[in-house]
């Protein structure tokens, strides 16, 4: 794998400033589905005016999916949302997905250039159905995320460089769900300690793949 040399110019402090402001509205206005999509579409469109545009590509296919994967999940048991009054998840939810995976991007600290493959897009829906179908058992799912995470390592797909920019998702991404899981939004079938354990694994694994699909 190479070093990218194009870096956008998002700024370390706008990115994580975007990405809470975010976590925080989606946590303040579940309640009400419309507004909370409109929200979202505005935060959306300020982070991608920050980098000129040059990321829509990208969002658009974060945005197409991660909701089928989220609507999989929630329509397979995985877990529920508090308010979706149109699809299995709420309407606001590809488009954080697309929000999340955009920023995270371009929070890594060092580029890495990944390429699309068919296999990324393969892992995102398994991945979406294996957690929903396990999500009952949180120490079983726990070890299935493990192995698979130690697999895609040891297989080549995944790089030695790319854990850091996996780590940061899975504590940015687990510390936005937490503040929502804590907020009612929505809830895990099984979790010991309100978050389930798996979910940094999940997301860190979620984050790699997702730059693998929007590469198309």
């Amino acid at each position: 794998m190479e070093r990218c040399a194009e870096v956008g110019p998002l700024k370390l402090w706008q990115g994580i400033l975007l990405f809470f402001v975010g976590s925080f509205l989606i946590a303040l206005l579940y309640h009400d589905e419309i507004l909370l999509t409109a929200a979202v579409i505005l935060v959306g469109v300020a982070t991608l005016a920050i980098d000129k545009w040059k990321n829509m590509k990208h969002f658009f296919i974060a945005m197409a999916v991660g909701g089928a994967c989220e609507n999989l999940a929630v329509a397979l048991g995985g877990w529920s949302y508090a308010n979706a009054g149109f699809l299995f998840a709420p309407l606001w939810l590809p488009i954080g997905w697309g929000l999340s995976v955009v920023v995270m991007d371009e929070l890594l600290g060092e580029k890495i250039k990944v390429g699309f493959t068919w296999v990324a897009l393969g892992l995102a829906f398994a991945g979406a159905a294996l957690a929903s179908l396990l999500a009952p058992d949180e120490g079983l799912l726990l070890f299935a995320f493990s192995a698979m995470t130690i697999l895609l390592f040891r297989s080549g797909f995944y790089g030695k460089r790319e854990i850091a920019g996996g780590v940061v998702a899975a504590i940015m991404g687990t510390a936005m769900e937490t503040i929502s899981i804590l907020a009612g939004n929505w809830e895990y079938t099984a979790a010991i300690f309100t978050t389930p354990l798996w979910l940094p694994l999940c997301w860190f694994n979620a984050f790699l793949i997702m730059r693998r699909i929007v590469r198309i």
